[in-house]
């Protein structure tokens, strides 16, 4: 009954250690490009890449002054684009209040997609429109 109790913990243990490895990590590649909104540079945002078939990890990036960076592994992605600006009111907590530039259908319902190659450039462009 102690050697099961050993080799139990044993087992836990390598099953932790495993789940601990570095080569769990997705290799990433830089993605550049641009992001419009009507015609104009979206000024700041983020970027969002999911794995189109649901498998793998996410990445983010930043847009700024129309301008896309990140790394974001290999693959067919779904992308979501996102800015807010601020407006000249407060909460009831003294926080600025902000309110979203890009509608749904850029983000949440985002239907933009891209291919994120492990050789090559990766330069990507969006012009959303209203």
């Amino acid at each position: 009954m102690h050697t099961m109790f050993k080799f139990s913990l044993l087992l836990v243990g390598l099953l932790l250690l495993q789940g601990c490895s570095s080569s769990d990590e997705a290799t990433t590649y830089p993605v550049t490009g641009t992001v419009t909104f009507n015609g104009e540079p979206v000024s700041e945002g983020s970027i969002v890449f999911d794995p189109a078939d649901g498998q793998g990890p996410s990445a983010m990036g930043g847009i700024t002054n129309g301008q896309i960076t990140a790394q974001v592994p290999p693959g067919e992605k779904i992308v979501r684009i996102s800015a807010v600006k601020t407006l000249d009111k407060k909460d009831e907590y003294g926080e600025a209040i902000t309110e979203s530039l890009i509608s749904d259908k850029f983000n949440t319902n985002s239907k933009l997609t891209a291919s994120v190659s492990d050789s090559g450039e990766n330069a990507l462009t969006f012009e959303l429109k209203e």
